[in-house]
């Protein structure tokens, strides 16, 4: 409750800025002042959307349906300020908060509410524009990298990223079942970027490439690229980007693309991506990585909007090789240290639904899930060890853990505003 008096409060002052900020200069009330060119000298927009989704899942021993605000595209308010300095610069600035308690990627088993702290800020920063040099901006924001993976010219609610069972237990499918303190979201991952505080710089489009790079605390930075193309009846997105998390220590390598025949509505998109971890490192069966693919039509053939159906695969390696298992071996719900992950992977497929109703700015969908996952895992030579550095070394051969695998059918309704 402080955290989101706080934000109240920050909001507030926020807008209070806006409203004298509006004010100065301004003509007659209830207009805007404007340049001779017609350029408004200062605009404010407010905007946002609601996300809200049924989702269905089977974890392999528990079942459930759960109301959910689908972490896809989560439900948001926000608004975005700019005024015109010059014919060639203008500043702005973005306040953005979205709402974490039913987040799909927060809940887990037993657990339908997810994060309690209710409001999380997504964006807070301002910015100076050039329009020959570019832009930089300051403030809680994305980085060079943020959502580099995820670009699709069809589906709006489903890419290589984890929205639903990322806070799930994996079910170890031995001695009848074992809880673990493994979640399905620390062994796949499609290295996405977080917001945070950032000082970053984008350059003008030149030729359809935007590049971009971005300084944070603690001595993360990170570079992109992004590119887009138009031929004839085909559209074309792609981006690339590495990040240097010294704070987390580790480094990502990533990218995405996609391509659409807007006649027929035929798509294609693909993702990657590499992470260099100093405990993934010292794996022998390489570095955590991922890869994935959707292929699909989207074309109207209703006037409301846009069809899309799609479907997805997706493959996960060695994403957190080297450390510690946690399962309840002896008395269930009580974690003990069992050993540790020499190899994972997880492989899902999936389908999907989009229908958009242009005029009422809605899109409806429905989506099917199935993860599973192959766990390779060194037992401690004692259970519990006397200590976690007693669990290192060679210790007994590794073994296959087999798992459970993970089920899930959301379907829900996303309106902007």
């Amino acid at each position: 409750m402080h955290s989101v008096r706080r934000w109240t409060r920050f909001v507030g002052a926020m807008l209070s800025i806006v409203v004298l900020s509006n004010a100065a200069g301004a003509g007659e009330p209830g207009q805007t002042s404007a340049s001779s060119s017609g350029e408004p000298e200062q605009s404010l927009r407010f905007y946002g959307q609601l996300n809200r989704a049924f989702m269905y899942w089977d974890d392999g021993r528990k079942s459930a349906v759960y109301a959910v605000d689908n972490d896809t595209s989560s439900s948001r308010l926000g608004f975005i300020g700019k005024h015109r300095l010059s014919s060639e610069v203008s500043g702005g600035y973005r306040m953005e908060v979205d709402s974490t308690l039913t987040l799909s990627s927060e809940v887990s088993s037993g657990d339908a509410w997810g994060d309690k702290e209710m409001i999380r800020l997504r964006h807070a920063y301002g910015y100076l524009e050039n329009r020959k040099l570019g832009r930089l901006s300051a403030g809680q924001q994305s980085p060079a990298t943020d959502d580099i993976t995820l670009m699709n010219l069809g589906s709006e609610m489903n890419d290589g990223a984890l929205h639903y069972n990322n806070n799930f237990s994996v079910w170890l499918n031995l001695a009848g079942g074992l809880n673990s303190d493994l979640k399905w979201g620390q062994i796949a991952h499609n290295v996405d970027s977080l917001r945070g505080l950032y000082i970053r710089y984008d350059t003008p489009v030149m030729g359809g490439v935007v590049l971009s790079a971005a300084w944070g605390k603690e001595g993360v930075w990170d570079v992109a690229a992004r590119y887009q193309a138009r031929w004839q009846s085909f559209r074309f997105v792609a981006g690339i980007g590495y990040m240097d998390d010294g704070e987390h220590y580790y480094r990502d390598t990533k990218g995405s693309a996609s391509l659409i025949h807007d006649p027929t509505g035929l798509y294609i998109s693909v993702a990657g991506g590499m992470r260099d971890d100093d405990v993934s490192l010292l794996s022998a069966n390489g570095q955590a990585r991922f890869h994935y693919a959707q292929f699909g039509m989207s074309k109207q053939w209703l006037p409301q909007g846009k069809t899309t159906f799609y479907a997805d695969y997706g493959l996960y390696r060695n994403f957190n090789v080297g450390n510690l298992l946690q399962a309840d071996v002896f008395n269930p719900g009580q974690f003990v240290i069992w050993g540790t992950l020499t190899q994972t992977e997880v492989r899902r497929w999936g389908f999907g639904a989009e229908q958009a109703f242009d005029a009422h700015n809605l899109l409806i969908y429905a989506q099917a899930h199935h993860y599973e996952a192959e766990i390779t895992g060194r037992q401690c030579t004692e259970v519990p060890p006397p200590s976690p550095a007693d669990c290192g070394g060679a210790g007994n051969s590794p073994q296959i853990l087999p798992t459970k695998p993970w089920v899930g059918v959301v379907t829900g309704a996303r309106v902007r505003f």
